[in-house]
């Protein structure tokens, strides 16, 4: 459950560039698109570091209104998803530094969306109480890990980012990277033996 598989790099998509060259031209459409194709990752990427799926919009957006006033500055347009993933995580670290208490944000229950969503096929009572338990737990001690270790832990577990790419993020080596994410698995496997979750990673 809590494997973390880089995803395999991607090929230069001769699409992103159309569109990149079309919203250069102030195409406000072909830009749209290139946001809409990556807005699932973006918001995935924010989430994990803000906490909070309101914040984590409000990063996004403030991102895509960033990259449409500094597209000039995109120099590879093949390059527009790195670019602007870049871009995302520095206006979720800005509005995460704003929040008052982001570890209390973090946990808070006040919506039934979570940072952290591990959901169960077994739609049995039993199983979703246990689901449920898990997924509390689970957010409770990756929420106490160090920033250091959680973000690149975070970053890999969405599964949109390969190791390179959360080094380049983070400003971090990738065998730092590599490192922290291993021993944020390790903590997080040794803190749910300690809580009974053990036998249900």
């Amino acid at each position: 459950m809590l494997m973390v598989a880089p995803s395999e790099p991607a090929a230069a998509n001769p699409e992103v560039v159309r569109l990149v060259a079309l919203a250069r031209t102030g195409d406000r459409a072909a830009f749209g698109r290139l946001i809409e194709d990556h807005l699932v990752a973006a918001r995935r990427l924010a989430l994990a570091a803000v906490g909070q799926p309101a914040d984590a919009d409000e990063a996004v957006q403030d991102a895509s209104v960033a990259a449409w006033t500094r597209l000039d500055a995109l120099h590879d347009p093949a390059a527009f998803r790195g670019w602007f993933m870049r871009i995302v995580w520095r206006k979720a670290i800005d509005r995460r530094r704003s929040v008052r208490s982001w570890f209390d944000r973090f946990g808070s229950a006040a919506s039934d969306e979570r940072p952290m969503e591990f959901a169960t096929a077994d739609p049995s009572p039993d199983a979703q109480l246990i689901s449920r338990e898990l997924q509390l737990a689970i957010t409770q001690v990756v929420r106490a890990l160090p920033r250091k270790l959680r973000d690149p832990f975070l970053l890999a577990a969405s599964g949109d980012h390969r190791y390179e790419e959360i080094a380049t993020l983070l400003g971090t080596p990738i065998g730092t990277v590599k490192w922290r994410i291993s021993e944020a698995r390790r903590l997080i496997r040794i803190k749910l033996d300690r809580l009974g979750h053990g036998e249900l990673r």
